[in-house]
């Protein structure tokens, strides 16, 4: 019940924050602070004010700091990854995805509850910002999103268009009210890659050039996790600060355009 018990702990070699939101950016602090290295749930905090902080932390002490976005961290993902360094798509120009899951609106649970930095921005939408960045590789020059607000007062429904300097384009739509087809489509100028299945069980995504199909697998050794769980345990061993899967610089241009996307519709979490 209490994290500075195991901050302080000699026993103790790295912590995983897997509480809500808001609890996120004290917990890790703490830790940081005390010397321990921290794999923390997304989002890492919630607002970039907090990340940055964070981040800055880190590299004073120079203590690991792993954000588990577990997806980046999964094998398909670092298949696409390749894929797009190595022009098997020529340049991406539009990464549109989808994550939307029925949660009961309860204003007490962690979905609905402000208090708990709920929403679906920051408990789906973080997840389609993640696999944008990865794609493109940049922020967004202009956002334009429209969200639609819970009883609650957080974002129950939110469709966002990001447009980037070089030209490039990003759909996405996340939500915490219905369900939708939870997919992603990363298009090329010379083809496009399309997983079915974005963040639950992704082990399989077609790649498309031309008239030819490939189909890549990647399949779990379990339910997933254990790709984070493997890689900050690597950092850990090798006494470095960050993740090149997931770098610092990532995970706070996503926290960025967050905040950017926030305040188009005014959301302002308790405490901000």
């Amino acid at each position: 019940d209490d994290p500075s018990l195991l901050g302080a702990d000699p026993d103790v070699d790295i912590v995983y924050i897997a509480s809500p939101h808001n609890a996120h950016f004290e917990t890790a602090k703490m830790l940081l602070e005390a010397g321990k290295p921290v794999l923390c749930e997304k989002p890492i905090t919630v607002n970039a004010a907090q990340a940055r902080e964070l981040i800055e932390l880190s590299r004073s002490r120079g203590v690991l700091l792993v954000e588990a976005m577990w997806t980046r961290f999964l094998p398909l993902y670092q298949r696409i990854r390749a894929l797009i360094e190595d022009g098997a798509i020529g340049l991406p120009r539009l990464v549109s995805s989808s994550f939307c899951i029925r949660a009961e609106p309860d204003p007490e649970n962690r979905w609905y509850n402000p208090a708990l930095a709920g929403g679906g921005l920051l408990d789906v939408g973080v997840y389609c910002l993640a696999v944008t960045q990865l794609a493109l590789g940049r922020a967004p020059e202009t956002i334009d999103a429209a969200a639609r607000m819970a009883a609650t007062g957080v974002d129950e429904l939110l469709h966002a268009r990001l447009a980037y300097e070089n030209g490039a384009m990003a759909t996405f739509t996340c939500g915490v009210g219905n369900r939708f087809d939870n997919s992603l489509t990363i298009a090329g100028s010379e083809g496009f890659i399309h997983v079915p299945n974005l963040f639950i069980n992704a082990t399989t995504a077609e790649l498309r050039r031309g008239d030819g199909v490939e189909t890549l697998r990647e399949p779990l050794r379990a339910e997933g996790f254990e790709f984070e769980i493997e890689e900050a345990m690597r950092r850990l061993r090798s006494k470095e600060i960050e993740s090149p899967l997931l770098p610092h610089a990532d995970t706070l241009a996503t926290m960025e355009t967050m905040d950017r996307i926030r305040e188009q519709f005014g959301l302002r979490y308790p405490g901000e």
